[in-house]
């Protein structure tokens, strides 16, 4: 009886260790199959313009200028270099109304660096499809283009010094808490662990069991509070806001002054994005300092997806562009009429699930870049995943990014451009 009991258990544990085996072998494999995208279709409306690297989008942002030009129109345009020994650059396209300085229109794009992808594309769709339908006897257009040259570069929501610069917009550092988010110090750990990522199954399993750990002993919550408000203590982790203005932060505040000291008497500022939403649908996020309610806007704009100051779904952050912009706009008693708000295109989905799968590709990432893994195919699955994160090539996905951005600009422009 006790042999046949030994026999039983060596056999088990046979199979336990096959399994094992088998996981750590073939597993890594069924993990990459699984995250990597479809190839980028071509021929659908604007799937030219969807292009894969920095330099081909600067390319193509002046070969826009040239077609502007050779149409007549008048079109100034400058660069500001972040770091000219690497080629970054932010990129500004000014084009002034023909008469009157009624309307100003202010677009922004890269400020979280590779969502300039989605960015570029729509500065394409804004002067094809926006622009002609323009007063341009009263109405002016601002582009600032790849606000974060590196991140654009190397395919990074943060700068060249891990800054997330959407956390970096503080109007006074000397005042500022730099310990103002509490929560962040108790999840440390988890957001950003050290180490290379080794076999990429066997990490999978290993992230959720440490998130349900988080969870249970620190409560979910904490750990998305801990993530999306910005941390200003840790310069490794996730959503580090920096410790004083980065480069492009400064740049883009002189901008952002210099057009509340200029001639126009109406601002209309957009900050494009992507990542946070439904997978299929842009959604315009107000700032906490839009006194628009929901309702309101989605009446003003006749755009259904918003979230305002008053949306179960609205979030503070700390550092925000288009907070920065009010508040600067506050500072200066200015009686310039002033509208800034972000248009976020959704990417993995806004179910419970979907946060989870943004987590853990943001936290992957970010342990991928300061501890490189020596398995080609852990980093192929990073890679892959964040790329899916802040610009999937699904047809169907950037076929609705343009539709969204058409009907959500127009409706914008007509509300607010006197």
């Amino acid at each position: 009886m006790k042999n046949k009991c030994k026999k039983r258990f060596v056999a088990v544990l046979s199979v336990i260790a096959a399994v094992i085996i088998f996981l750590s072998i073939a597993g890594p494999q069924l993990v990459l199959m699984a995250a990597r995208q479809p190839e980028s279709e071509t021929g659908f409306a604007y799937s030219e313009y969807f292009l894969n690297s920095y330099d081909d989008i600067r390319l193509n942002l002046k070969e826009r200028v040239n077609k502007l030009r050779n149409s007549g129109i008048t079109v100034e345009t400058s660069e500001y270099a972040v770091d000219e020994s690497d080629n970054l650059y932010v990129d500004n396209i000014y084009i002034p109304s023909v008469k009157e300085k009624t309307n100003l229109i202010v677009l922004t794009t890269g400020v979280h660096g590779m969502e300039g992808y989605i960015g570029s594309v729509m500065l394409d769709v804004f002067f094809e499809d926006i622009y002609p339908g323009l007063d341009t006897e009263k109405t002016g257009v601002l582009i600032v283009a790849n606000v974060n040259p590196y991140g654009m570069k190397y395919m990074r929501r943060y700068n060249e010094n891990n800054v997330d610069l959407n956390r970096n917009f503080i109007i006074d550092w000397e005042k500022f808490d730099l310990s103002s988010n509490k929560d962040y110090p108790e999840v440390k750990e988890f957001l950003q662990p050290e180490g290379k990522i080794k076999n990429a199954f066997w990490h999978e399993a290993g992230f959720y069991l440490n998130l349900a750990k988080e969870a249970l002993t620190k409560g979910a919550d904490k750990v998305s509070d801990a993530l999306l408000t910005g941390q200003y203590e840790y310069p490794n982790g996730v959503y580090y806001g920096g410790n004083g203005d980065e480069k492009s932060t400064s740049y883009l505040k002189n901008v952002f002054n210099t057009c509340l000291d200029g001639e126009y008497e109406n601002i209309v500022h957009i900050d494009i994005h992507s990542g946070y939403g439904p997978r299929y649908n842009m959604v315009i996020f107000n700032s906490v300092y839009e006194t628009m309610t929901e309702a309101e806007t989605k009446e003003a704009f006749d755009y259904e997806y918003v979230i305002s100051h008053d949306s179960e779904s609205f979030y503070a952050t700390t550092g925000d562009t288009t907070d920065y912009f009010y508040r600067l706009a506050e500072s200066k008693n200015t009686d310039k009429a002033l509208f800034s708000t972000c248009f976020e295109f959704g990417t993995i989905g806004d179910s419970f699930v979907d946060s989870i799968l943004s987590l853990k590709y943001t936290v992957d990432e970010n342990r991928q870049h300061w501890y490189p893994s020596d398995s080609k195919v852990a980093s192929e699955v990073v890679r892959e995943n964040y790329n899916e994160l802040f610009y999937p090539t699904e047809t169907q996905w950037r076929e609705k990014t343009v539709e969204d951005f058409k009907t959500a600009t127009t409706g914008v422009l007509n509300a607010k451009l006197k």
